[in-house]
């Protein structure tokens, strides 16, 4: 009778150390699996912690039955794989991180900033960009009464840390004073700034938009002659903003509309020409009455 429970017994523990075995196959497969997955997606934390728990508890029951054979020793072998596997589950998830953040800042990276005054504020650039499906994403960073006095303060404290990969620059409605006065020390303080502009990236692309005031019409058209100068010097692109009103950005808009639809999607795979994004921004702008808020103020 003895020897029949004994025999009993072993069996229980062959076929326990069986289970244990298959189990112990198959998880080296699956931490091999993750850790040339490189990522936690689809692994589900819940479920390893789950397996742990049953392994521990497997281990338990040996001990508090005295029962240390082979079988606890697979127990320990098993409950050690699956631990690698949920030292691999953290180490893909900070993967995971490490990966989002990069993909997170190389599309802030080519993002386009409009950085004006006051009547720039209320151009909408982000509802205009996915409006025309730009393959990039547009922030609006103007300020009301930017001079070129503390355009630098504003652009390294709201801007810098964006790096954007192109900068929309419409300044000197508020500088005119100081080009009355002395319109070199104008030109000093504008290239001053597009140097600073690029110093934290020395392939960002830069627009310089003209200035409109209808009452000081010969004064501005001066200064816009300087800022298209500048803009010639270094190598910037120059935008006339007095053309708003000949611009048709709805055309514009349905011919990319077109050349999708009838599969010529390569053009949208290609970065706009900053003057083409500045086009559709102020045309829109003078569409919607923002040009004549910017009159308005320079009368």
């Amino acid at each position: 009778m003895k020897k029949f429970l004994w025999r009993k017994k072993k069996m229980g523990s062959i076929f326990e150390t069986a289970m244990l075995v298959c189990f112990g196959f198959s998880w080296p497969l699956n931490v091999i699996k993750a850790y040339k997955a490189r990522s936690a997606k689809g692994t589900s934390l819940a479920f390893i912690l789950l397996i742990i728990t049953g392994y521990l508890a497997g281990i338990s029951a040996k001990l508090i039955n005295h029962q240390t054979n082979y079988v606890l020793v697979v127990y320990l072998l098993n409950l050690v794989i699956v631990l690698t596997n949920l030292a691999i589950y953290f180490r893909n998830r900070s993967l995971d991180r490490r990966t989002e953040t990069m993909s997170r800042d190389n599309t802030e990276n080519e993002a386009v900033i409009l950085f004006g005054g006051s009547a720039d504020k209320e151009i909408p650039v982000a509802e205009i960009a996915q409006s025309y499906d730009f393959n990039f994403p547009m922030y609006n960073r103007s300020f009301h009464g930017l001079s070129l006095k503390d355009a630098k303060k504003s652009f390294s404290e709201k801007i810098e840390t964006m790096n954007p990969e192109a900068v929309i620059l419409h300044i000197g409605a508020d500088d005119l004073d100081l080009f009355k006065k002395n319109s070199a020390e104008f030109d000093i303080k504008y290239i001053d700034l597009i140097s600073f502009i690029k110093s934290g990236n020395k392939k960002r692309r830069v627009a310089l938009i003209s200035n409109l005031d209808p009452v000081n019409a010969h004064l501005f058209d001066e200064m816009n002659r300087h800022i298209k100068a500048i803009a010639d010097s270094e190598h910037c692109t120059f935008v006339d903003i007095n053309n708003a009103k000949l611009w048709n950005p709805e055309s514009t808009k349905e011919l990319m509309s077109f050349m999708y639809n009838v599969g010529f999607d390569q053009p949208l795979n290609v970065k706009k020409p900053l003057g083409d994004i500045s086009e559709i921004l102020y045309s829109w702008a003078y569409q919607n009455g923002v040009l004549h808020a910017l009159e308005s103020k320079a009368v």
